[in-house]
């Protein structure tokens, strides 16, 4: 962490400012038990911005019927928050709720 917040930062902070203003009040909570779709929640244990000790996303997906929360082991190869873009750390994960997934035809 402390080697990330000591890089250069050569963004425009605004875009910062808008981004994390604009999911400021974001709460998916009261919608929960309408996810009829099987759901695979990702998190990584070392992400700052959503961290598991909270509980908040394991208590969520319990209340989703087909709901299952993958937490990536934080490891020298995780970004934290930005862990979750790389697909190598939940690809089995994800090829298994593919595969187990209902199908319903549209």
């Amino acid at each position: 962490m402390a080697d990330r917040l000591a890089a250069p930062f050569n963004a425009d902070a605004n875009d910062y400012i808008y981004q994390w203003e604009s999911s400021r009040d974001y709460n998916p909570g009261p919608g929960m038990e309408k996810i009829e779709a099987a759901l695979l929640a990702i998190n990584a244990a070392d992400d700052e911005r959503n961290p598991p000790e909270t509980g908040i996303m394991e208590r969520d997906v319990k209340r989703v019927k087909n709901g299952k929360l993958y937490l990536i082991p934080a490891s020298a190869d995780t970004r934290g928050h930005g862990t979750t873009g790389f697909a190598k750390f939940f690809a089995k994960q994800l090829g298994e709720l593919m595969q187990s997934a209902p199908q319903k035809a549209m």
